[in-house]
This record gives C-alpha cells, structure tokens and sequence, in this order.
C-alpha cells in the first residue's frame, strides 16, 4: 500500500473515533462534523494517494467536492455514490460553527463515512 494512503487512512479512523465518541453528545455537533468532514477528507486524499493524483491546491484541498470532482475526473466512478459525504464541507474548518437549522444528521453521516472508508479499503488493498 501507498505509504501516504496508509497515513491517510490511519488518519482518518482517528477522526472518526473521535467523532463516535462525542457523536450523542449534542453540545459537541460542530467537533463531530468537523471529525467526519476530515475524516472524509484524507479518505478521499487516500484514494487520490493511491491512483498517484496530485491533491487539489489551497483551500480546494479541503474542500470535499472539489476532492471527489478530482477522483471522478480520473474515471474512478465508485466513488460518485459516496457523494453525500461532500455536504460535510460546511464543517471542514475547526472553526466552523453550523447554525441549528442547517445541522446535518450526523448519526446518518457517520455510516457515510463508514461506507466510503470500505470503498478506500477496497480500492487501495
């Protein structure tokens, strides 16, 4: 395996250990989205690493549409029904603040990221 998909990956399980921890916790709804959103990110980064893709510059690199845009371009179709993991974004900053009304259901979004971390086990055994 791709010495930077491993890092990624181990990277991001971390992320979501920490979100599962608070995930009940709802004064902690910002900490658990931000730990899904980076989750996300270094599962996508991972992906990238490992299909030897130059990660998008600046804040583009963080944002997780712009990530899925770049493995989708390199014909890597799977991931497109992973998609609703780019609704993560808005939380990919620890500053992030989302108002109530815009909160995502992060329960539903934890078992997005579950099934895309199986798609990245997948595709970079």
């Amino acid at each position: 395996m791709n010495p930077t998909a491993k890092s990624l990956i181990l990277k991001a399980q971390d992320n979501i250990d920490t979100a599962k921890k608070f995930l009940d916790d709802d004064s902690q709804h910002d900490v658990v989205g931000y730990n899904l959103a980076q989750a996300t990110e270094c599962l996508l980064k991972a992906l990238c690493a490992t299909r030897d893709l130059e990660f998008p510059d600046g804040d583009d690199g963080h944002d997780l549409d712009s990530l899925m845009e770049t493995l989708e371009e390199d014909n890597l179709a799977a991931v497109s029904s992973h998609a609703d993991v780019v609704e993560l974004t808005q939380y990919n900053n620890p500053r992030a603040h989302v108002r109530p009304e815009d909160r995502l259901d992060l329960a539903e979004y934890l078992e997005h990221v579950e099934d895309l971390k199986k798609l990245v086990r997948e595709h970079t055994m």
